[in-house]
Protein backbone atom coordinates (compact mmCIF):
# COMPACT_ATOMS: atom_id res chain seq x y z
CA UNK A 1 0.00 0.00 0.00
CA UNK A 2 3.15 2.20 0.77
CA UNK A 3 4.45 2.05 -2.68
CA UNK A 4 1.20 2.61 -3.96
CA UNK A 5 0.54 5.76 -2.18
CA UNK A 6 4.08 7.10 -2.95
CA UNK A 7 3.78 6.04 -7.01
CA UNK A 8 0.59 5.88 -7.88
CA UNK A 9 -0.96 9.08 -6.47
CA UNK A 10 0.65 12.79 -6.04
CA UNK A 11 -0.53 14.45 -3.11
CA UNK A 12 2.55 12.36 -0.84
CA UNK A 13 4.82 14.35 -3.27
CA UNK A 14 2.96 17.31 -3.64
CA UNK A 15 2.17 18.36 -0.53
CA UNK A 16 4.09 20.98 2.05
CA UNK A 17 2.93 18.95 5.27
CA UNK A 18 4.94 16.57 7.26
CA UNK A 19 4.13 13.36 6.15
CA UNK A 20 4.83 10.04 8.48
CA UNK A 21 3.79 7.03 6.89
CA UNK A 22 2.71 4.20 10.11
CA UNK A 23 2.10 1.03 8.47
CA UNK A 24 -0.14 -1.61 10.66
CA UNK A 25 -3.85 -1.85 11.99
CA UNK A 26 -5.04 2.07 12.53
CA UNK A 27 -6.25 1.39 15.97
CA UNK A 28 -3.29 -0.65 17.27
CA UNK A 29 -0.51 1.86 15.80
CA UNK A 30 -2.52 4.52 17.76
CA UNK A 31 -2.22 2.86 20.92
CA UNK A 32 1.12 3.05 20.46
CA UNK A 33 1.45 6.91 19.70
CA UNK A 34 1.49 8.92 22.47
CA UNK A 35 -1.60 12.36 22.13
CA UNK A 36 -0.85 13.70 18.74
CA UNK A 37 -3.74 16.93 19.47
CA UNK A 38 -4.92 16.38 15.75
CA UNK A 39 -7.20 18.97 14.13
CA UNK A 40 -8.88 16.24 11.64
CA UNK A 41 -8.94 12.66 12.39
CA UNK A 42 -10.14 10.72 9.41
CA UNK A 43 -11.18 7.06 9.56
CA UNK A 44 -12.00 5.82 5.73
CA UNK A 45 -12.04 2.09 5.84
CA UNK A 46 -15.66 0.92 5.99
CA UNK A 47 -16.74 1.18 2.39
CA UNK A 48 -16.26 -2.62 1.14
CA UNK A 49 -18.56 -5.48 3.00
CA UNK A 50 -16.27 -6.33 5.65
CA UNK A 51 -16.84 -3.90 8.39
CA UNK A 52 -13.55 -3.70 10.49
CA UNK A 53 -15.97 -3.44 13.93
CA UNK A 54 -12.76 -2.98 15.93
CA UNK A 55 -12.80 1.06 14.64
CA UNK A 56 -16.53 1.68 15.51
CA UNK A 57 -16.65 0.79 19.28
CA UNK A 58 -16.61 2.46 22.89
CA UNK A 59 -12.91 2.18 23.32
CA UNK A 60 -11.88 2.72 19.95
CA UNK A 61 -13.91 6.24 19.70
CA UNK A 62 -11.93 7.02 23.48
CA UNK A 63 -8.63 6.01 21.98
CA UNK A 64 -9.39 9.00 18.93
CA UNK A 65 -10.62 11.56 21.97
CA UNK A 66 -7.10 11.16 23.01
CA UNK A 67 -5.77 12.04 20.03
CA UNK A 68 -7.79 14.80 18.71
CA UNK A 69 -7.69 18.63 20.26
CA UNK A 70 -10.49 19.43 22.26
CA UNK A 71 -12.19 21.03 19.10
CA UNK A 72 -10.97 18.84 16.60
CA UNK A 73 -13.38 16.75 14.29
CA UNK A 74 -13.34 13.05 13.33
CA UNK A 75 -14.64 12.38 9.79
CA UNK A 76 -16.24 8.76 8.86
CA UNK A 77 -16.28 7.62 5.78
CA UNK A 78 -19.48 4.94 6.12
CA UNK A 79 -20.27 4.06 2.61
CA UNK A 80 -21.52 0.82 2.35
CA UNK A 81 -23.75 -1.06 0.32
CA UNK A 82 -25.73 -3.60 2.94
CA UNK A 83 -25.03 -1.59 6.37
CA UNK A 84 -26.07 1.55 7.42
CA UNK A 85 -23.14 2.46 10.31
CA UNK A 86 -25.10 5.96 10.95
CA UNK A 87 -27.00 4.95 13.37
CA UNK A 88 -23.54 3.66 15.37
CA UNK A 89 -21.32 6.63 14.62
CA UNK A 90 -24.12 8.96 16.34
CA UNK A 91 -24.66 6.70 19.25
CA UNK A 92 -20.79 7.07 19.61
CA UNK A 93 -21.15 10.67 19.64
CA UNK A 94 -24.19 10.74 21.88
CA UNK A 95 -22.20 9.06 24.40
CA UNK A 96 -19.64 11.80 24.86
CA UNK A 97 -21.89 14.52 24.09
CA UNK A 98 -20.82 15.43 20.35
CA UNK A 99 -22.70 16.60 17.62
CA UNK A 100 -22.72 14.70 14.30
CA UNK A 101 -23.55 15.64 10.23
CA UNK A 102 -23.88 13.52 8.19
CA UNK A 103 -23.22 13.97 4.49
CA UNK A 104 -24.16 11.99 1.08
CA UNK A 105 -22.26 12.99 -1.75
CA UNK A 106 -23.80 12.37 -5.78
CA UNK A 107 -22.46 12.20 -8.68
CA UNK A 108 -22.50 15.82 -10.23
CA UNK A 109 -22.42 14.65 -13.98
CA UNK A 110 -25.29 12.05 -13.21
CA UNK A 111 -28.43 13.81 -11.80
CA UNK A 112 -30.69 11.16 -9.56
CA UNK A 113 -27.81 8.75 -9.54
CA UNK A 114 -27.16 7.12 -6.44
CA UNK A 115 -25.06 8.13 -3.40
CA UNK A 116 -21.49 7.40 -4.10
CA UNK A 117 -19.99 8.48 -0.76
CA UNK A 118 -21.36 9.08 2.72
CA UNK A 119 -19.17 10.91 5.43
CA UNK A 120 -20.24 11.88 8.63
CA UNK A 121 -18.13 14.56 10.62
CA UNK A 122 -18.15 14.15 14.89
CA UNK A 123 -17.28 17.29 16.77
CA UNK A 124 -17.81 19.25 19.51
CA UNK A 125 -16.29 22.66 17.69
CA UNK A 126 -19.52 24.86 17.19
CA UNK A 127 -18.37 26.77 14.65
CA UNK A 128 -17.45 23.75 11.94
CA UNK A 129 -20.95 21.86 13.14
CA UNK A 130 -23.02 25.19 12.35
CA UNK A 131 -20.78 26.28 9.45
CA UNK A 132 -23.63 27.04 7.35
CA UNK A 133 -22.55 24.94 3.83
CA UNK A 134 -22.10 21.97 5.89
CA UNK A 135 -25.09 22.36 7.19
CA UNK A 136 -26.73 22.84 3.66
CA UNK A 137 -25.21 19.90 2.90
CA UNK A 138 -26.11 17.77 5.40
CA UNK A 139 -28.40 15.13 4.82
CA UNK A 140 -29.79 13.37 7.84
CA UNK A 141 -32.21 10.91 8.30
CA UNK A 142 -36.00 12.10 8.33
CA UNK A 143 -37.12 11.72 12.02
CA UNK A 144 -34.67 10.63 15.26
CA UNK A 145 -32.18 7.97 14.23
CA UNK A 146 -31.62 5.07 17.03
CA UNK A 147 -28.17 5.18 19.01
CA UNK A 148 -26.12 2.03 18.45
CA UNK A 149 -23.29 1.72 20.79
CA UNK A 150 -20.63 -0.99 20.03
CA UNK A 151 -18.04 -2.17 22.25
CA UNK A 152 -15.13 -4.16 22.43
CA UNK A 153 -16.76 -6.69 23.91
CA UNK A 154 -20.50 -6.65 21.68
CA UNK A 155 -21.71 -5.57 18.65
CA UNK A 156 -24.25 -6.53 16.61
CA UNK A 157 -24.46 -5.93 12.60
CA UNK A 158 -28.31 -6.95 13.17
CA UNK A 159 -28.31 -3.78 14.55
CA UNK A 160 -27.22 -2.10 11.60
CA UNK A 161 -29.12 -4.12 8.96
CA UNK A 162 -32.27 -2.77 10.31
CA UNK A 163 -33.82 -5.95 12.31
CA UNK A 164 -32.94 -5.08 15.35
CA UNK A 165 -34.50 -2.35 17.19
Amino acid sequence: MQRLAETRFAFLQGTPAKVEIVLGDARISLENEPPQAFDVLVLDAFSSDAIPVHLLTREAFALYARHLRADGALLFHITNRHLDLEPVVKGLAAERGLSTLTLAARNPTRPGSPIEAVWMIVSNNAALMEDPVLVQEASGKEGPVRHVLWTDDHSSLLQVLGLRR
